[in-house]
């Protein structure tokens, strides 16, 4: 990594951290600064737009994340059963680790420019719900599950991410628990 990608690194991840500590309102660019081990002018060098752009670089990161593990998660071989089995395992270990700073990434919103708030709004949608929403589709579509694929999408990851995995058959679970409210009747 080049100095210059490794500072712009640290600077994200001080910030991240600054984020879910705190949340936006509590960020201070020069406790980045500090954390990050650098002076603050060396962020408006990096991220001209400062805490806002900061913030949307940060919050980019963390939805591209999320969304190469979901499309992971439904790219598993098998029926929509073994597909919602593993994006269930995706959302337990997300929110596990990190349900605290998603919250804050969106509560974040309400503090920054609208064109901000649209673009990580869109890239979330897009990136972590749209995937999830198609394969509800498909499987309304083909008569495996019932309802509306918008509802379902809901419904199944609030459902996961409330449920700690804390035992083997944890996500087993969750899909058993969700397929019996969705199956057609």
């Amino acid at each position: 990594m080049s100095p210059t990608a490794d500072t712009r690194a640290r600077i994200m991840e001080a910030f991240g951290e600054q984020l879910a500590a705190t949340g936006y309102p509590g960020i201070s660019l020069l406790g980045v600064a500090r954390t990050a081990g650098i002076q603050k002018p060396s962020i408006y060098h990096h991220f001209p737009g400062g805490k806002e752009e900061l913030y949307a670089a940060v919050a980019v990161r963390f939805v591209e994340h999320l969304h190469g593990r979901i499309a992971a998660a439904l790219a598993t071989e098998g029926p929509t059963e073994e597909k919602l089995r593993a994006l269930a395992v995706v959302s337990a270990e997300h929110s596990t680790h990190t349900i605290s700073f998603e919250q804050r990434i969106y509560d974040a919103l309400d503090h920054v420019s609208e064109e901000t708030r649209t673009d990580v709004s869109q890239r979330y949608v897009r990136g972590v719900l749209d995937p999830v929403t198609a394969l509800f589709a498909r499987s309304v579509e083909a008569g495996e599950l019932s309802g509306d694929p918008w509802f379902l999408t809901n419904a199944f990851l609030h459902l996961a991410r409330a449920t700690a995995m804390t035992t083997p058959d944890g996500a087993a679970r969750v899909v058993t628990l969700f397929l019996t409210g969705a199956l057609p009747r």
